[in-house]
């Protein structure tokens, strides 16, 4: 038979019937005869019976021929492995949460896009991250393509594409996709660099016609630590059109996932290949 997980699908299988966990309840309250069972039910004795086999050949049941008597008990051992199971899915995932929020988030700014034409241009995000590198580690992984493809990607999402021209007016293009393949490109361009303090870049979500959901300066500066380096990131929306909203909305959870990612890409001590 199949498995779920470590689970026999067949316990699946026999529990969905509406009968046949009537059965179950009962069962495990105490072991009974199946003219008792059908009795407490009000079922057909030779229903009862063909549930009951049902029952036994998934491994939840047991019967114990005494006699004239067939008496059914619950097979306990079944149900601890299920309940072990079933225990696996308690916790919850931090990326649960992050969808939760982000649900509300888009709420949010899709309701301010309907009242508002000028909504985006009133965000202004910022986030700020300590970094176990230098300044001039942390600049390259921020104006080298290879290295961007390292870290540029929110959980569930692999930077699949990049291009990372570090000059004033220089492109900037990064191209991101789904565990289904679905990928997703923004474009843009470096708009200042003062290496290795400070660097400055327009970047944007493309949508399905190719053109960009909104604008957006990003300002990042990094400043040196007895330990690491600050990064301190600013982000100014500028025009956007409503279809922005989801993207928008995604900005902070997403840019916090990024640095997340950057920050354990260069705690792990692994150094950039030489320029």
């Amino acid at each position: 038979m199949s498995k779920s997980g470590g689970v026999d699908a067949a316990l699946f299988a026999a529990l969905s019937e509406p009968n046949r966990l009537r059965i179950v309840r009962l069962l495990g309250a105490a072991p009974r005869p199946v003219g008792e069972i059908a009795l407490a039910l009000e079922l057909r004795q030779p229903q009862v019976t063909k549930h009951l086999q049902t029952l036994e050949r998934a491994g939840l049941v047991t019967m114990h021929p005494l006699g004239r008597r067939r008496i059914y008990s619950l097979e306990r051992e079944s149900f601890r492995r299920l309940a072990e199971w079933a225990s696996t899915f308690r916790g919850v995932h931090p990326s649960e949460a992050v969808l939760d929020q982000y649900q509300a988030a888009i709420e949010v700014e899709q309701a301010d896009a309907r009242t508002d034409p000028q909504w985006a241009s009133r965000r202004t995000l910022r986030l700020q991250r300590t970094v176990a590198a230098r300044p001039t580690t942390v600049w390259r992984y921020w104006t080298d393509a290879d290295l961007i493809r390292r870290w540029w990607s929110p959980e569930h999402f692999t930077a699949v594409e990049c291009e990372a021209k570090a000059a004033p007016g220089g492109l900037l293009r990064i191209v991101m996709a789904e565990g289904d393949s679905t990928r997703h490109t923004a474009v843009g361009r470096y708009l200042a660099l003062e290496k290795p303090r400070a660097l400055s870049f327009e970047l944007a979500p493309l949508g399905p016609d190719g053109k960009p959901l909104l604008s957006a300066v990003h300002r990042v500066r990094l400043a040196p630590q007895p330990r690491g380096t600050t990064i301190s990131l600013t982000i100014k929306l500028g025009d956007a059109t409503p279809a922005a909203a989801p993207a928008i909305a995604g900005l902070r959870p997403g840019w916090k996932q990024l640095l997340d990612k950057l920050a354990r890409e260069l705690a792990g001590g692994r150094p950039p290949p030489a320029s």
